[in-house]
């Protein structure tokens, strides 16, 4: 009986050690980087900020889930940014698509500094999802290829960069110059955010249109002839 009891208290003793290890938790670290200067051009999609460090304006792609705020964490709306405004620029790079999760409003125009960088610590890993989408070009830009799909009412918009290859249907390299409006594709992209960022676009051949089915048929007329 008197082993039975220590028995029973050490693994009394075992399960409650075990249940209140601490779990275990998973990270994973996100480049996040800032630079600060002025815009020089605000749009829907796009803001271009003018760095005293670089000789051109730099392109950052914003969305829906971009964040515009002062220097004290407040909202501040759209309609406030302008060109010539002193802005810090938080954004991260998916090849050479620079895109903006937070612009901040300064007051004042400080002296601009050059990019830093910080790293931030977010929970769990994430895993980019290449999906593929065929359908046709309605329009290709500088920057963007919108996509007519027979599934979407209206193109998509997908973003590009010098990281975007363009391939026939064997794996050839074509150039970009042959891609045009009305050519049948599959572009390979991923989605940041609300933002469609082409990796690889497919040309597919022109998908033959069938011929017209002319049904046949066939009618038999049987005459009667009396003869007298």
């Amino acid at each position: 009986m008197k082993k039975k009891f220590i028995w029973t208290i050490l693994f009394t003793s075992t399960l409650l050690i075990a249940s209140t290890a601490p779990a275990q938790r998973i990270e994973a670290t996100s480049t996040v980087t800032t630079s600060e200067g002025t815009i020089s051009e605000f749009g829907p999609q796009a803001v271009v900020i003018k760095t005293e460090a670089g000789a051109q304006p730099i392109r950052y792609i914003s969305s829906e889930t971009t964040n515009y705020v002062d220097e004290n964490g407040n909202p501040v709306t759209i309609a406030t940014l302008k060109s010539g405004l002193p802005v810090t620029v938080f954004y991260t790079k998916v090849g050479d698509t620079l895109l903006a999760t937070k612009v901040m409003v300064r007051t004042g125009a400080a002296p601009v500094r050059t990019a830093t960088t910080t790293q931030v610590v977010i929970p769990a890993a994430t895993t980019q999802v290449v999906t593929p989408m065929a359908g046709v070009i309605t329009e290709f830009g500088p920057e963007n290829i919108l996509i007519k799909t027979e599934s979407s009412p209206n193109p998509l918009r997908y973003t590009y960069g010098k990281t975007t290859t363009y391939v026939d249907e064997n794996g050839a390299p074509v150039t970009v110059e042959t891609i045009k409006s009305g050519l049948p594709v599959t572009v390979y992209y991923t989605k940041v955010g609300d933002t469609l960022i082409a990796n690889k676009v497919v040309v597919r051949r022109s998908v033959a249109v069938p011929s017209p089915v002319i049904e046949e048929k066939t009618t038999t007329t049987t005459t009667t002839t009396t003869r007298k």
